[in-house]
C-alpha cells in the first residue's frame, strides 16, 4: 500500500541551452540515485527487507566502481513509488517536475548539493577511500563469510570513521550513518555504498556547476528506516561481527 503523504513533487530548473547528451546524463543520474536511496526509505516491510538484502549482497562482495548498481536497484522499486516525470518545460529558463518518494528525492537533492558546496573536501575524502582499498585490495570483493580477526577489526574501525566523515559531508547526520551501517551490514560495505551514492550525486552536481540545472535546496526531513532485528544475516550469507567481538591475540 502506498502512503500518499510520503509522495510528492520536486521541481528542477533547467537551462535552455541543452543538447541531447545532457538530457541523457540527467535521466540516468536521477534514476540511478533514486535506485540507491529508495531502499533506505521504502515503507513496505517486505520490499524494504528484500532491498536491504540486495544492498548487503552488492556492497559487501561488489566493486565500488560497478556501473549498473543504481540502475539495477531502480528496476526493483515498486511501480507506484518509482520516479515519474510530471512536467517538462524546455525553455530559458525551463523546468522538470518529478514525482516520487519525498524522502528519496530529498536525499538525492541533498547529496548533489553537498558536492556543489563541499567539492574540495569530498575529493579529498575520495582519495582517502582509494588509499583505504589500495592497502586492502582483498576487501574490494571479499568472501561472503570472513572471520573477524584483528586486521579485519582494524579495517572495520577505519571504514567506520570514513563513513561518518563522508556521511557528514554528504548531508547525513551521525544517527543516519549508524542506521546505514546496520542496513548494509558492516562499515566496509557501508563505505562502498556511500561512494556509489556520492558518485551519482556528483553527476547531478556537475550539471549544476555547468549551469545546466538548478537543484532545489530541499528542506525535507529524511528518516532512514532501520534494518529489522535479525536482518543482518540474511540469505546473502554475509557475516557481520561487531568490533567489540574481535579476537584477542594468544
Amino acid at each position: 500500500m502506498v502512503d500518499d503523504q510520503r509522495l510528492g513533487t520536486v521541481r528542477i530548473t533547467i537551462d535552455g541551452a541543452w543538447d541531447i547528451s545532457n538530457l541523457l546524463a540527467l535521466s540516468e543520474g536521477l534514476a540511478d540515485s533514486y535506485g540507491l536511496f529508495y531502499p533506505l526509505v521504502a515503507n513496505d516491510d517486505q520490499v524494504r527487507a528484500r532491498l536491504h538484502d540486495q544492498l548487503r549482497r552488492i556492497f559487501w562482495s561488489g566493486e565500488i566502481e560497478t556501473r549498473r548498481i543504481g540502475h539495477d536497484l531502480y528496476n526493483q522499486v515498486p511501480n507506484d513509488e518509482s520516479l515519474k516525470l510530471r512536467k517538462f518545460q524546455y525553455s530559458s529558463l525551463g523546468y522538470i517536475e518529478l514525482f516520487g518518494a519525498m524522502g528519496c528525492l530529498g536525499m538525492m537533492a541533498r547529496v548533489a548539493r553537498s558536492w556543489v558546496k563541499t567539492f574540495k573536501e569530498l575529493l579529498d575524502l575520495w582519495e582517502d577511500v582509494d588509499t583505504f582499498f589500495q592497502k586492502r585490495k582483498h576487501l574490494r570483493r571479499p568472501k561472503r563469510k570472513m572471520e573477524l580477526d584483528d586486521d579485519l577489526a582494524v579495517s572495520s574501525d577505519e571504514a567506520r570513521q570514513l563513513c561518518f566523515r563522508i556521511g557528514e559531508n554528504l548531508g547525513f547526520d551521525p544517527i543516519s550513518c549508524e542506521k546505514l551501517i546496520a542496513i548494509v551490514g558492516n562499515p566496509i560495505a557501508a563505505l562502498k555504498y556511500l561512494v556509489a551514492a556520492g558518485n551519482e550525486g556528483r553527476k547531478l552536481a556537475q550539471l549544476e556547476n555547468g549551469g545546466l540545472i538548478q537543484l532545489p535546496d530541499t528542506q525535507v526531513d529524511v528518516a532512514i528506516h532501520s534494518a529489522r532485528r535479525g536482518e543482518r544475516r540474511g540469505r546473502t550469507g554475509v557475516i557481520v561481527e561487531r568490533v567489540n567481538q574481535r579476537k584477542q591475540k594468544k
